[in-house]
């Protein structure tokens, strides 16, 4: 089976990743068609070893629905990593119950990888568009969350209201970690 949007870099170009869904083995098919290639040479250029995962296709779906759109708000999260730093390897990879396991495509497991949410962004329709690229730490930063904990003599006036205010704060916390939810990117389009 050929996963069109897995790529290595050799010493002759990139080459399309072909996987033997039964078995996981990887070999090294053809160069990827010439629009893959133009987006590799610009969102996540290959030297040879390393891998990346071809984004045109989601692009194009992205620039699809922002096409679609008259105005609003449309935001894209995920585990992002820029242009000037991409993963050497890439990020695909394959969980079964919860549990990391190899991407091999046999249906056993979900298969996923990051989106490189700066590609997504360039797909923007010029002037009708503003474009932010953030993190969820600092989008839900701008929109009030801190996880700050409560006032600790809230618990001696107001029990209840206190664990509830310190779960909150908990779970706010939680949500702007910067080394876990809250390194999540985030896309954000206000078009109109």
């Amino acid at each position: 089976i050929c996963i069109r949007a897995r790529a290595e870099g050799t010493t002759e170009g990139p080459r399309i990743v072909l996987v033997d869904p039964a078995t996981g083995r990887e070999r090294l098919g053809p160069p990827p068609e010439p629009a893959d290639l133009a987006w590799l040479e610009r969102w996540w250029p290959l030297s040879p070893g390393r891998r990346a995962e071809i984004g045109r296709t989601r692009d194009e779906a992205w620039a699809s629905v922002l096409g679609r759109l008259t105005r609003g708000r449309a935001i894209a999260v995920d585990y992002a990593h820029p242009v000037d730093n991409r993963p050497p390897c890439g990020t695909l990879c394959g969980y079964r119950d919860g549990t990391l396991v190899p991407p091999i495509p046999d249906g056993s497991c979900d298969i996923t990888a990051h989106v490189a949410l700066d590609s997504c962004a360039a797909t923007a329709p010029a002037g009708r568009t503003v474009t932010r690229l953030t993190t969820q730490r600092e989008a839900l930063r701008a929109l009030g969350l801190t996880g700050a904990r409560p006032p600790i003599e809230l618990a001696h006036t107001a029990p209840r209201e206190y664990l509830r205010a310190l779960a909150r704060a908990g779970e706010e916390a939680e949500l702007i970690d910067p080394t876990g939810l809250g390194g999540f990117g985030w896309l954000c389009h206000d078009i109109g």
